[in-house]
């Protein structure tokens, strides 16, 4: 099996810059170039795409840099800044997509390994078998046509496609597996994990004196305040238990005016990555408070892992299924209505204890990118010598640079 995993590489097609915020698809990178190369393509970018979005201009010009080497076997590769228009026109991309495999293969290289082509979007269903590889892997975040952003039918029509095309699936969620299985049944349940790296040192006391400052308890909500969230979830638990101070870290997208009005209310904003497991350790409970809806059913969020291996204890909203057997182990806790909600934080914030947090932050910090990624790679090995396969394709042997 070492010998396998040893000539393999892997040409990632991701739809997240590798240095914006971290999600499934930079941390499972970052854990296959620990053995195996991997070639990282970030977000297709293009003039039109800076029109919507002016933040992303300098991502014009980063393919100017080429591959970058990340490490001895990551290397990070921006797409040419053509006329990529997004996933409402396929046909588009698909033109697209004809010259930008030539710059994706100059930068793959030839050899003698065998290449996986992962896929983090359906957008991408177009480059399998035109990439080289051997075996394509489609790896899913989220339910994709559950987006605001997203035109439902187009996105359906495209993953239906990448399911189809694909020779595996990970989904980040069992909900979000199970709907992917009728058009591949390859598909696998893999969880969301923690940074180990945010969990094993402090940061500077000065930078959590703002929270150090303020009254226990404390529960805090980290994300971002969007739609998806239940506002007027969070100002009844503030108002029913005002003498906890709930701690909002992140960005709001909301009219959150009443939330604001309330003096155990405190908007933190965005904090580095880094601090999030100080915040937690902080705290005594981490909020989930989540609507149900297509795509929140279809998650389990990494916030859940981050708050046990923190040591304390995740309530949620029944937003998902998947909840119901970290629910059952006592490692999350479900209120299925406003009241049971509020009561579980109340009841969170009374049995938070260090015999608590041991026996949460011990199955927390064991919830790491490392163990999914071998979870991962057990099905890949698997797969490969099922189907015999070893050694490239002849396109890979005549693709890519002299």
């Amino acid at each position: 099996m070492p010998n396998a995993r040893l000539s393999r590489e892997h040409v990632y097609l991701s739809c997240n810059f590798w240095d914006s915020l971290w999600i499934i698809q930079q941390p499972i990178c970052n854990e296959i170039q620990k053995d195996e190369s991997v070639l990282y393509v970030e977000r297709f970018v293009s003039v039109f795409t800076v029109l919507r979005y002016p933040r992303l201009w300098r991502r014009l010009f980063t393919w100017l840099r080429g591959a970058r080497s990340l490490t001895r076997n990551l290397r990070v590769l921006a797409p040419l800044p053509l006329f990529h228009l997004g996933h409402r026109f396929p046909r588009i991309f698909r033109l697209e997509f004809a010259i930008q495999r030539r710059w994706i293969l100059w930068w793959a290289g030839r050899g003698s390994k065998t290449r996986l082509l992962w896929l983090d979007n359906p957008l991408y269903e177009c480059a399998v078998s035109r990439l080289g590889e051997q075996a394509v892997i489609y790896h899913v975040a989220d339910e994709v046509s559950a987006f605001p952003t997203s035109h439902r039918e187009i996105s359906q029509a495209l993953e239906k496609s990448a399911l189809r095309k694909a020779n595996l699936v990970f989904a980040a969620a069992e909900q979000l597996a199970a709907d992917k299985r009728p058009w591949q049944p390859r598909t696998y349940t893999v969880w969301n994990a923690i940074d180990t790296r945010a969990f094993e040192s402090e940061p500077p006391l000065e930078r959590l004196q703002e929270i150090d400052r303020l009254p226990k308890p404390r529960v805090a909500f980290v994300g971002v305040l969007d739609r998806w969230v239940d506002l007027s979830l969070l100002e009844l638990l503030a108002t029913r238990l005002p003498h906890v101070h709930l701690l909002l870290i992140g960005p709001s997208h909301l009219d959150d005016r009443p939330l604001r009005a309330l003096p155990n209310v405190h908007f933190l904003g965005r904090r580095d990555r880094f601090e999030i497991p100080s915040i937690l350790r902080r705290c005594s409970a981490s909020l989930v408070p989540f609507k149900k809806t297509k795509l929140t059913e279809r998650i389990v969020p990494l916030k859940v892992f981050e708050a046990l291996a923190a040591g304390i204890m995740p309530v949620c909203t029944d937003f998902s299924t998947d909840l119901d057997a970290l629910e059952r182990d006592r490692f999350a806790a479900v209120g299925r209505s406003p009241d049971a909600f509020v009561a579980a934080v109340e009841r969170a914030v009374a049995e938070d204890s260090i015999t608590s947090r041991d026996r949460l932050s011990r199955f927390g910090l064991r919830q790491t990118w490392g163990e999914r990624w071998m979870q991962m790679n057990s099905v890949i090995t698997g797969y490969l010598a099922a189907e015999r396969i070893d050694g490239p394709t002849p396109a890979a042997k005549t693709s890519g640079r002299s």
